[in-house]
């Protein structure tokens, strides 16, 4: 459903005069004027209730535009009361119904402007609008622009969410002064790391087969065989780099034990006393399998908490190999060793129920690089006469090569002229010719041709070129710049065609890259990340472990990325007899027989209490209080990112429900909503949220399923049944999430599959959709529909849709 204005919630009011009409009263014989046929019957059956003394649901109807060419949020709201009115929710009961003469009047009228609406916004509107990257955006070109692993974007603000939750939306990703400053420094540290100059560095070469450090702060022992309370350590004291990339190479096996969760090998650098950030993570691996294994790491020493030369008690640079598997259970106690043991310090026994890594050897080489200068300096800088003979030139060349990718398209001969004019500006001022073009390369990098997917502007749509079209189909299923093949597409003008076009869909999807496109869309429709501002109440959850609400994320992700890779259908995110489980987040359902780290399909039981997301842990928890279930927030969910109809918000005077009881703590859930109900400022609107809500209670705040709720009551806890039967805004009567999902599979399938496309679509596009919008939506929930939901199909026929390819 197209998203809501304030406005929008005049629908809710002319569904109330109108449910009942069929398809066939959309077309009047004669015109209808709204003065004189329309505004009656709103001020005989509408002002009452939403006009200049009362606003149910914030709506006036008395001041709505009826000009709906010109104000867009109002077409928008007129397009909501159509849509509603065929799903015929409205009048509640004990309105008095329209008469038929009404009902022709008001929906010929509404439906005709409308259409008139949608037409004039076919010229001009519609487009996919100047959006700018966003940090996911952002961090991923310039990694592929310039070649190299940094984080990108360590000093920009977050991106502000549009309405539909999205932050790919140009209308939400603003830019000021200051962001722009952040670009620009961003762009000289990365450039200081690519454009090198002088000779080659010194180059460091170290293998340890034990740890080298003496006494060690914290209670750690020092070891080749790596439990909980082991931990390898070499040190560098003297001489190391504190520039450029470096290797660690590290050679281990695994003495398993059987049913015992796998080690994780997790290695780490640094060494800084001086902060509370000793070491950086470089990597966590998995050890399913006991053979010895040479595993190599690799970073930029510059992302690393480097130790201060002379200071602290353990100078050096350290790298340090740990078991990062535990499962929270207490830990062996040190024991002082023997008298005769050379060994230092004290030890700690043995755990023989845990599996135990052996480190063989470790190695540390920095910097590394394949010649010099270093393949991303010279994909830049390449090999060329005129370097000696004629520098103008070949920095025309230089900038003609890198803006061109820069601006994912072929850069223009005034364009060039103007970064050339900048460079023998700026020329003078630096000693170096490296120092002068790595200047201009950061001005590039913060050109809104950059910066921004920039499309000509013009009075008329048209289609995309082919070099549009490549951005867009990368940034959407990529998140990132188009690859060599995309550009070389656009380059023969060749990637518009159908049967191109379509290969490139499945390429794109078919690499590892999509699971951006699954990432980032899953989280931003579902709202998954709010599992990780939810505080988790340990009062009621004291065993909880704070790792699970990435699990819980992840469990969500890799779902919907198992329908999309192997072309299932979408349906199953209602209903389904499997999910996506790793071995912590099993053990928290209660799911045996699954060990590990790495996600994988589990079949669920027969009864399938998980089945589909809302038996998702990370629903569950977004929509609780982090102590106990809140069933108003989880049917909130429910009606806005599954059925595409979030209720009105509340009226500002109306107390929380938190506030409207002195004992409402000690009422059980149905005694807490109960008391909004029967009152009449909040019955209109809880009737039709609680119940969606209400059929979840039998999961708890982090998921889990339960016949009983537990209260506290002081130092006393409390017990009442859990009661998940409620009646929905239709009639239908429901008891539980397996009654809740029938209903969804059965009486709301085609609201679901048409709410999914009308968000993917959003993301796709980068912009909210509008009314020019309507029939592509339409076309596109049918075929979804008849395609059984399949999310493949759904990707492909966006991209082959109108919108996608219009300017």
């Amino acid at each position: 459903m197209i998203p809501p204005s304030d406005d929008m919630k005049a629908l809710q009011l002319l569904l109330l005069l109108t449910a009942s009409l069929s398809p066939g009263l959309l077309v009047a014989a004669e015109p209808v004027d709204f003065e004189r046929d329309v505004l009656p019957v709103l001020k005989a059956r509408c002002v009452a209730c939403h006009g200049p003394d009362t606003q149910e649901g914030r709506v006036r109807i008395d001041t709505l535009s009826t000009n709906l060419v010109d104000d867009r949020a109002d077409a928008e709201t007129w397009h909501e009361v159509l849509h509603a009115l065929q799903k015929g929710e409205m009048p509640p009961e004990g309105e008095t119904p329209l008469t038929e003469a009404e009902r022709r009047t008001v929906v010929t009228w509404v439906s005709n402007a409308i259409e008139k609406a949608v037409e004039a916004g076919r010229r001009t509107n519609g487009r996919v609008v100047l959006r700018r990257l966003n940090r996911v955006e952002y961090q991923n070109t310039m990694s592929d622009l310039l070649g190299i692993d940094m984080n990108f974007v360590r000093d920009l603000p977050p991106d502000s969410p549009s309405e539909d939750g999205f932050t790919n939306d140009g209308n939400a990703l603003r830019m000021s002064s200051l962001q722009l400053e952040a670009y620009l420094e961003t762009a000289r540290r990365a450039l200081d790391r690519v454009i090198v100059s002088g000779p080659a560095p010194k180059q460091f070469d170290y293998e340890f087969t034990e740890s080298n450090v003496g006494n060690w702060l914290g209670k750690v022992e020092r070891s080749n065989r790596l439990q909980r309370m082991q931990r390898f350590l070499a040190t560098m004291k003297k001489e190391y780099p504190e520039r450029g990339d470096f290797l660690i190479r590290a050679r281990v096996s695994a003495e398993l034990v059987p049913d015992a969760p796998y080690p994780l090998l997790e290695v780490s650098l640094g060494y800084r006393p001086d902060t509370k950030i000793l070491f950086d993570e470089i990597d966590v691996v998995e050890f399913t399998t006991p053979e010895e294994r040479t595993l190599e790491f690799r970073g930029r020493l510059e992302d690393f908490p480097l130790p201060v030369r002379g200071q602290g008690k353990f100078p050096g640079l350290v790298v340090r190999l740990r078991n990062a598997e535990d499962d929270g259970s207490p830990r062996p106690k040190a024991e002082k060793r023997e008298k005769g043991d050379k060994r230092k310090g004290t030890f700690y026994p043995p755990e023989p129920d845990r599996s135990t890594l052996v480190v063989h050897s470790v190695e540390f080489h920095a910097p590394v690089f394949d010649a010099w200068p270093p393949a991303a300096h010279r994909r830049i800088l390449f090999d060329s006469p005129l370097r000696e003979s004629d520098e103008k030139a070949y920095v025309t060349e230089v900038l003609r090569r890198f803006a061109s990718r820069a601006y994912r398209r072929p850069a223009t001969d005034e364009e060039i002229t103007k970064l050339v004019d900048f460079y023998t500006e700026v020329r003078p001022t630096f000693p170096a010719f490296e120092d002068a073009i790595r200047e201009t390369l950061a001005y590039v990098l913060i050109r809104p041709e950059f910066l921004y997917l920039v499309e000509p502007s013009g009075d008329e749509k048209r289609p995309a070129d082919d070099w549009e079209l490549a951005s867009r189909l990368s940034y959407f299923l990529w998140s990132t710049m188009p690859d060599e093949r995309l550009r070389r597409l656009a380059a023969d003008g060749t990637l518009h065609e159908p049967k191109t076009l379509a290969a490139e869909v499945d390429r794109l999807l078919a690499d590892p890259r999509s699971q951006r496109l699954v990432d980032q869309f899953t989280s931003q429709w579902l709202g998954l990340e709010v599992v990780d501002r939810v505080a988790v109440n340990p009062e009621f959850h004291p065993d909880f472990d704070n790792r699970l609400k990435t699990d819980m994320q992840s469990e969500t992700q890799r779902f919907f990325g198992e329908l999309l890779e192997h072309d299932l259908s979408a349906l199953r995110l209602l209903d389904s007899d499997f999910t996506m489980l790793n071995e912590r987040l099993a053990k928290h359902y209660g799911v045996e027989g699954v060990r590990g780290e790495t996600f994988r399909r589990v079949s669920l039981p027969a009864d399938r209490r998980r089945g589909g997301v809302l038996g998702h842990a990370s629903m569950l928890l977004a929509n609780s209080t982090g102590g106990d279930s809140h069933p108003v927030r989880r049917a909130v969910w429910i009606r806005d990112r599954l059925l595409g109809d979030p209720p009105a918000p509340p009226p500002p005077n109306v107390p929380t429900l938190d506030e409207a009881d002195p004992k409402f703590l000690k009422l059980s859930v149905r005694e807490q909503l109960e008391i909004h109900r029967n009152t009449p400022a909040c019955a209109s609107c809880h009737d039709g949220i609680d119940p969606w809500g209400i059929a979840l209670e039998h999961f708890d705040a982090v998921g889990l399923w339960r016949d009983e709720v537990r209260r506290r009551e002081g130092r006393k806890t409390t017990t009442s049944p859990v009661d998940a039967s409620d009646v929905l805004p239709d009639g239908t009567e429901i008891d539980g999430a397996d009654a809740l999902r029938e209903h969804l599979l059965t009486e709301r399938r085609d609201d679901f599959a048409r709410t999914l496309v009308e968000r993917m679509l959003t993301y796709a596009l980068g912009r909210r959709l509008e009314l020019t919008d309507l029939t592509t939506v339409d076309r596109l929930s049918d075929e979804f529909v008849a395609n059984d939901c399949r999310l493949r199909d759904l990707v492909r026929t966006i991209v082959a849709s109108e919108p996608f390819r219009t300017k």
